[in-house]
């Protein structure tokens, strides 16, 4: 009897971790204890990563983004009208562990089951350029397609007064330069 009952809670103890295993991709409010336990083990966010360098975290993000666009275009999937919030889950290789994802309200609307298959395919291809001591995660939304980001140094942009202050507040009506 003794044996039993032990054996009995062997398998209930494996069928329980079993049942918390959780999937490399996954939409938020889904497998709660699992994602709860994901998060204790990647405590670092992507900003800390990048030395608490605001640019430097932003940009990897966006390339990292970039990337993804760029993964469904080789691989025909249609990401175009898409907005989403992500919660990312690297190794400290930069590979990406999990990724877990919510639709916003005013994204278009796409297969559940297509989506997952595509970000599995982007995360097994895709490695962000950094290391870093532990597991580490960032949360974030993204919209597809995504606008080329500005480096700010564009030329083609015209100036009325280069490196001059105004002196003066006066109001115009927009019709002043003719």
């Amino acid at each position: 009897m003794k044996a039993f009952i032990i054996a009995l809670i062997a398998c209930l103890t494996f069928s329980i971790g079993n049942a918390q295993q959780l999937p490399k991709v996954f939409l938020l409010g889904e497998h709660e204890k699992a994602f709860d336990e994901l998060t204790k083990k990647h405590t670092d966010m992507l900003l800390t990563v990048c030395n608490d360098n605001m640019t430097e975290a932003f940009t990897k993000w966006q390339d990292m983004l970039m990337g993804m666009e760029a993964h469904a275009h080789e691989v025909g999937y249609d990401l175009n009208g898409s907005k989403m919030w992500f919660n990312i889950f690297w190794s400290p290789e930069g590979r990406i562990n999990h990724i877990a994802y919510y639709l916003k309200p005013n994204s278009r609307n796409l297969d559940q089951d297509s989506l997952k298959l595509f970000l599995i395919s982007f995360m097994n291809q895709y490695n962000l350029p950094i290391s870093y001591n532990k597991n580490f995660s960032h949360y974030g939304s993204a919209s597809f397609p995504m606008a080329a980001p500005r480096s700010g140094l564009e030329t083609n942009t015209k100036k009325k007064q280069t490196g001059a202050l105004a002196r003066e507040n006066n109001i115009t009506t927009g019709n002043d330069d003719k």
